[in-house]
């Protein structure tokens, strides 16, 4: 028999194929997204992850539900309507039962809410993948402006770029595409170009590849298509950051008048009645304490959701014990135990010095010990 997991994957290809239409549009999003993981594997994923999620909900409720009717916590409410239950409903079984069909209920809801978020999950690193290719593709158009007049060829045009990705982001990703298209699937020139133009989550990168197939086919002037959208990425780049430092402004003035002036105002105002009466402490140290640091920190969340970032360049690091000599029997011999003592002795000092200088490096080489950290 197969594994239940084998068995699992096959269940879900069979869900897939039988209605290819219904994944489609998460399948493009997957590709578009960049996410290097298949639309069977992702949809086995959600499935678990829902169900556990969904099972993790059920239980809780359960034991709350189950908690809030012992005899100590038990809570009185008043029956306003005068409604009367049936004998039978007041039952400790009936009472386990309706327990049971309300954990049941809140399963299928939350797990039905897991398996909606992770089907537009992608959906949404697509539209943040497209705003970041956005921002630097017209310092990739630029590059590709500039060793195009110093005539080279677009292929390695496209491998300079696509080998820059600290340089040129997503958009050097994307460019990525026709290079493994056309040295690994065995595509030509264009309909790499012509795969790029249907994956992309860029609707600005979409068209600047569509016009350069038409004037590649066309045998047109690629330096001349080049040199004129460089000249209109840049206006736009620049009208972008017009409109962006017009939007800080707006925000400046909003938080002077928010944050600034009004809890001046209000405070002054407060002190003011005091002396007249009571001094309103409480209402002070809720505008001091409460208001001005939180609607701050509110406004700083916006003005970061706002601005225009640039990409970052994300380092890995990797370590491997190579256990390559671990099959290696260790033979003691007579009047070497001293010796094989002071070894055994050096490695476990040996281990406790390494720790202690490089204390990360132990989760690198056991990933599974931040599990139990964690926990």
């Amino acid at each position: 028999m197969l594994p239940a997991a084998a068995r699992f994957r096959r269940l879900v290809r069979w869900w897939v194929g039988r209605d290819p239409l219904r994944y489609r549009g998460l399948h493009e999003d997957l590709i578009a997204a960049n996410s290097g993981v298949t639309l069977d594997r992702y949809l086995l994923r959600t499935f678990l992850i829902s169900g556990l999620f969904g099972l993790f909900w059920a239980t809780l409720g359960f034991l709350a539900m189950h908690l809030a009717v012992l005899p100590q916590v038990r809570v009185r409410v008043y029956n306003v309507f005068a409604l009367r239950l049936p004998g039978f409903v007041q039952t400790d079984a009936m009472i386990d039962l309706l327990q049971v069909a309300a954990s049941a209920v809140i399963f299928v809801l939350t797990a039905y809410a897991a398996y909606v978020f992770f089907l537009r999950y992608p959906s949404i690193l697509k539209k943040n993948r497209a705003t970041r290719i956005n921002l630097l593709l017209h310092n990739a158009v630029s590059y590709m402006y500039a060793m195009r007049q110093g005539g080279a060829e677009m292929m390695g045009i496209f491998r300079a770029i696509s080998m820059n990705s600290a340089v040129y982001g997503e958009a050097a990703h994307e460019f990525r595409r026709v290079v493994r298209d056309t040295d690994y699937f065995g595509y030509d020139q264009i309909t790499a170009l012509r795969h790029l133009q249907e994956t992309t989550p860029s609707e600005k990168l979409r068209e600047f590849v569509q016009d350069l197939i038409s004037v590649v086919e066309s045998g047109g002037d690629v330096l001349g298509f080049l040199d004129a959208r460089v000249r209109i990425y840049q206006e736009d780049a620049r009208f972008e950051q017009k409109t962006f430092l017009s939007t800080l402004q707006l925000a400046a003035e909003a938080y002077v008048t928010l944050f600034v002036a009004g809890p001046l105002f209000i405070i002054i105002v407060m002190v003011v009645m005091g002396l007249m009466s009571g001094a309103p402490i409480l209402e002070l140290s809720i505008v001091i304490y409460l208001l001005i640091p939180v609607g701050s920190l509110f406004f700083i969340l916006a003005i970061d959701a706002i601005s225009i970032k640039t990409e970052t360049v994300e380092r890995y690091t990797e370590a491997r014990w190579l256990r390559e000599f671990a099959d290696v029997r260790v033979e003691e011999r007579t009047g070497d135990e001293q010796s094989s003592r002071q070894l055994e002795r050096y490695d476990r000092v040996r281990k406790i010095r390494a720790f202690v200088r490089h204390p990360l490096q132990a989760f690198l080489v056991e990933p599974n010990r931040t599990f139990y950290v964690t926990v």
